[in-house]
């Protein structure tokens, strides 16, 4: 062993293979990567076949190796690989581990011979092993098809490998331009942040498996590295809009357990839960995607229906989101003939909904020529501004970039105060907060460069006259001084948007479409901080007085539409408890 002055590994005499330990007789090379080789041996002392898996090592990982390697010993589970020893020399860490004979379950996704049951069923294994290794506090960190050994080339029994040497490999390979793609394509957000991780990790890496096994394919893989990121941070698009036939239940359940942010993703117990409930005794069993169109009856009608106007109607709604951006600067001015107008504004929203991050530049420029002709400095700045939001993010949330639009055209209806609840129950928590701020901005703004004669819920005079001033205007300092104008004048103009960032934080939190009664908790929280902020704004700014009569009206009429909306929205079904939750 390491430090006892004994050389771990040496060759035998000229013919004979090598041995590790004087002990382990390495027979063949069964599996390789960037920076391992797994080996058939045999095992001299005991008189039995193992898996001798040699890690090249760094000296500044072999601590931690060797810590986590000796606890993944300690695992006893039988669908974990049981490790055996752990050893090193000065250029490899060596994992002995029972030799599983079978396949990886890569090997069977790629040849398409999983049926949908096998799939769930292998990730219920898993999510088996993770369960008895969490509770022992070991976290895997590197769940992917590679990493799981079918004992059976035809069935699912499930053995997940490389407990405790995952942090070593994944900190080699990202190292080497090689390896690394492969290595972000099965990363949680947080694990591909280089933030800590905990069992959240390896739920998400679960579900992103069970994903590839159900669809054929894993929806982050890239070219290269900035691409796989990029399709992380963009998302995956749920499995019932590439498998219509699996229902919207198993869908939704992946793409909770798929949650960016790990402090909202499902449980490791609840998912498995949920996993347990879509396998009904004497269910057929159905082929992946890959097959299923030549071996399957299509889905009942109902069903079909419902999957594929799920698919449509968030393209659907960013259409309209940008039919609305481009109606204010279609008709808004005169910049565009009249005969443009229609065909300008119809192709937008078709741009937006098919091709989000191509539609949203083209209709940043469409948007923004008619401020550059009413005034070329204000026009330059919003361009720098609207190229910043776009590549911070646009490119990042291409489907719900366009949301803070929703806000002057909610305020134009008179409804602009429920947008707050809105924006943070489709966005989620960061998401959620930087939208409904962002969208508190756009309604300022746009209140402040509108004809009428009061700022909306405010009540103070709109007295500036910014389109006047800024007309024809080429100097920005100039632009610059009379923007911040009326924010100096009344600095409660700039406080509105910071109470709608807070007032969005309890639908972020609580709207999640499963339990009704928190989802209304959520919208009584949102509206309860939405009241409250614009009550306290008389006792933050001396000589402003809040219309509170009409403010408490418009609010009052907006939470019932929110309550009315959704009593209406279909809800998810929360999964039945396993036994393990309910003892």
């Amino acid at each position: 062993m390491p430090g006892s002055g004994q050389q771990t590994t040496r060759m035998t005499p000229l013919g004979s293979p090598l041995l590790v330990l004087d002990r382990y007789r390495l027979i063949e090379r069964i599996g390789r990567g960037g920076f391992s080789t797994v080996y058939r041996a045999e095992d001299l002392k005991m008189g039995r076949q193992v898996a001798v898996k040699a890690i090249r090592r760094t000296e500044e990982q072999s601590s931690r190796a060797r810590h986590e390697a000796r606890a993944a010993a300690k695992l006893s589970n039988p669908h974990i690989v049981t490790v055996f020893e752990l050893v090193e020399d000065e250029q490899n860490v060596y994992l002995v581990s029972e030799l599983v004979e079978g396949t990886t379950l890569a090997r069977r996704i790629a040849e398409a011979s999983l049926t949908d049951r096998e799939a769930i069923m292998i990730s219920l294994q898993v999510l088996e092993a993770l369960e008895h290794a969490h509770s022992r506090g070991v976290i895997h960190r590197d769940i992917k098809p590679d990493n799981i050994m079918l004992a059976s080339s035809r069935g699912a029994a499930a053995k997940v490998m490389d407990f405790g040497i995952a942090q070593l490999e994944n900190s080699q390979r990202l190292t080497r331009r090689g390896d690394v793609v492969g290595t972000l394509a099965y990363m949680s957000p947080e694990q591909a942040d280089g933030k800590p991780v905990d069992g959240a990790t390896d739920v998400y890496s679960t579900a992103l498996t069970l994903y590839e096994c159900l669809a054929g394919f894993n929806p982050f893989k890239g070219e290269g590295a900035a691409e796989t990121i990029a399709k992380i941070t963009a998302g995956a698009l749920p499995l019932s809009h590439l498998r219509p036939d699996l229902g919207e239940s198993l869908s939704r359940l992946v793409g909770e357990a798929m949650e960016p942010d790990p402090l909202l993703r499902l449980g490791l117990n609840s998912f498995a839960a949920g996993l347990a409930a879509q396998l009904p005794a004497g269910a057929a069993e159905r082929k992946t995607a890959l097959l299923r169109k030549a071996r399957e009856r299509g889905p009942a009608l109902r069903r079909a229906v419902a999957a594929r106007l799920g698919f449509l109607a968030p393209r659907a709604a960013n259409g309209a989101l940008a039919a609305l951006v481009a109606w204010m600067a279609l008709y808004g001015s005169s910049y565009y003939p009249l005969a443009w107008r229609l065909p300008l504004l119809l192709g937008a929203a078709l741009a937006v909904g098919v091709l989000p991050r191509l539609g949203l530049a083209g209709l940043a420029v469409m948007t923004l020529l008619p401020v550059a002709a009413y005034s070329v400095a204000l026009g330059a700045l919003l361009t720098g501004a609207a190229a910043a939001y776009y590549f911070v993010f646009g490119l990042a949330w291409p489907r719900s970039a366009l949301l803070p639009a929703l806000a002057p055209g909610l305020g134009a209806l008179g409804l602009g105060l429920a947008y707050p609840a809105v924006a943070g129950s489709l966005g989620r928590l960061r998401r959620g907060i930087v939208l409904a701020l962002l969208g508190g901005i756009v309604f300022t703004a746009f209140q402040l460069f509108s004809k009428s004669a009061n700022i909306d819920f405010l009540g103070i005079p709109n007295s500036f006259s910014l389109p006047a001033k800024l007309a024809g205007s080429n100097n920005p300092v100039y632009v610059i001084r009379e923007l911040a104008r009326p924010f100096w004048q009344q600095p409660v103009l700039g406080a509105q948007p910071l109470i709608w960032m807070a007032a969005a934080l309890p639908a972020a939190l609580l709207i999640r479409r499963r339990r009704l009664w928190a989802d209304l908790a959520g919208l009584a929280f949102s509206n309860s901080l939405l009241a409250g902020g614009y009550l306290a704004l008389p006792l933050l700014f001396n000589h402003y007085r809040l219309p509170s009569l009409f403010f408490m009206k418009t609010l009052l009429i907006c939470a019932i539409i929110q309550v009315v909306l959704i009593l209406l929205s279909p809800r998810a079904r929360p999964p039945a408890a396993t036994p393990h939750e309910l003892a």
